[in-house]
């Protein structure tokens, strides 16, 4: 039977929701309209001049906005698709054909900050594994990202690719990517996973985003028999545990 504070407690989870679900649609199309008015913003001056390092320059610009524009609908469509999207397709891939493709993903970022990035990949790590490189790659470069955004100009991201554990041909990858930014509050994680969410939900918010990446991160990560784990202090960065099982190659 349905007692008063059932439905006081329903009709609260359903307010929230609705909130969230607006939030999430204003800061969308927000983050859809500054990359499309940045690219019609270059290709006028483009098509205006005559300077070539200014086209070329402007072409940059315009490939940037594109690549970030073309991310974020990405996310959204493995949202809408629901768990169809994250079929999971294992063929062999090598480590060192993963950190080329991070790092090229991530280096407009990292050079736009001007930030230290390191990486750091373990002896230990086979040569060949057999998994989704796809989404393996996906988790880390949002995560990669996410840890650009949130350190300062000239500050200092890492990425360390280690073996946590290894059972006959079963592979579990531990990556960390660790920042010098401004770091979560305890009390602020628990929604980092949490889909449409944002630790600064404010109208004023400083960083951008549309609060889909972790949460389908964390999807990735439990997809393939992994996690995401934070640690955290406020002013003193983050360090964002990633982990999966993959297949070695004898």
């Amino acid at each position: 039977m349905l007692v008063v504070g059932d439905v006081e407690y329903n009709k609260k989870i359903a307010e929230h929701s609705s909130r969230v679900k607006s939030e999430f649609l204003a800061r969308m199309s927000h983050e859809m309209l500054t990359p499309l008015n940045a690219i019609m913003g270059f290709v006028e001056i483009a098509k205006t001049s005559d300077d070539i390092d200014l086209i070329m320059s402007c072409i940059d610009k315009i490939y940037d906005s594109s690549s970030h524009l073309l991310a974020m609908l990405h996310n959204v469509l493995d949202v809408s698709d629901g768990s169809s999207a994250f079929t999971i397709h294992e063929a062999g891939f090598s480590i060192k054909s993963l950190a080329k493709y991070v790092l090229k993903k991530t280096n407009p970022a990292r050079k736009k900050k001007d930030q230290e990035f390191s990486l750091l990949v373990s002896d230990s790590m086979p040569k060949m594994l057999i998994g989704d490189e796809k989404r393996i790659a996906q988790v880390i470069v949002h995560l990669i990202i996410n840890a650009i955004k949130f350190s300062p100009q000239k500050g200092e991201v890492s990425l360390k690719m280690d073996i946590l554990d290894k059972e006959n041909e079963v592979v579990t990858l531990r990556i960390e990517v660790t920042d010098n930014g401004i770091g979560i509050p305890k009390e602020q994680r628990e929604i980092l996973f949490s889909l449409f969410e944002q630790v600064d939900g404010s109208k004023k918010r400083k960083y951008e985003g549309i609060g889909i990446g972790l949460p389908l991160s964390m999807c990735i990560a439990r997809m393939m028999d992994g996690d995401i784990q934070v640690e955290s202090e406020p002013g003193n960065g983050s360090k964002f545990i990633f982990t999966c099982k993959v297949k070695r190659v004898y």
